[in-house]
């Protein structure tokens, strides 16, 4: 992440107000939907008094995600994935079912923040660079060594353990994503939606299915 996305730790009560205006209007607009003078409004300050502080509105929104990355979501990571990853599961589908169970309690925790990422990381490399060395890659080693240890149990496919990741991944991110932000309202049974994708999971990756 740049400089100017790592803010000071302390802000000043104008830019409190930015920083709190400029997230509800990302996760609700977007990025490129929202326009300063929105923020300036919900924010309460001028127009002039946003470009104070963050030269352009990009620089407002690596001031909103930089910080959070590197304050918020890398420790919480930590607090609630090092203890997963460390802890012994009896079978492959019990760690995917507590996985599962953890990123779902960690969105609904951080909603707007996990919407605006979720919006502007393919789009932005600076943004996708800050996440995967401050989040993703700490985790990545511990992740492949719980892949390759029920590898060597034989209870999932003998893949490469990091398309075994992907795998996993990117189905629990699509799931999560659709149940909380695309359908939230839907008449979703959560028990069984759960268990489903962790079955799917599970059964897609038996060794049981051609290599």
């Amino acid at each position: 992440m740049s400089r100017r996305a790592r803010a000071s730790e302390t802000l000043t009560e104008a830019q409190k107000k930015i920083v709190e205006a400029a997230v509800t209007a990302f996760a609700e607009q977007g990025f490129h939907g929202t326009a300063t003078r929105d923020i300036a409004r919900r924010a309460g300050v001028a127009e002039a008094t946003i470009f104070k502080y963050f030269p352009s509105k990009r620089d407002l929104l690596l001031g909103v995600l930089g910080p959070a990355i590197e304050q918020l979501v890398g420790p919480a990571m930590a607090r609630s994935m090092d203890p997963l990853f460390d802890a012994t599961y009896p079978s492959f589908e019990a760690f995917l079912r507590a996985l599962l169970a953890e990123r779902i309690a960690f969105v609904r925790a951080h909603p707007q923040l996990v919407r605006i990422l979720a919006q502007e990381l393919p789009f932005d490399a600076e943004l996708r660079g800050g996440v995967m060395s401050r989040v993703y890659a700490p985790f990545l080693a511990k992740g492949l060594a719980v892949i390759e240890r029920f590898q060597r149990e034989g209870q999932i496919v003998d893949w490469p353990p990091p398309l075994v990741l992907r795998c996993v991944v990117s189905t629990f991110a699509g799931y999560i994503l659709h149940r909380v932000f695309v359908a939230p309202d839907a008449a979703w049974d959560d028990e069984v939606e759960v268990e489903r994708v962790v079955a799917f999971v599970t059964r897609g990756l038996s060794p049981r299915q051609p290599a």
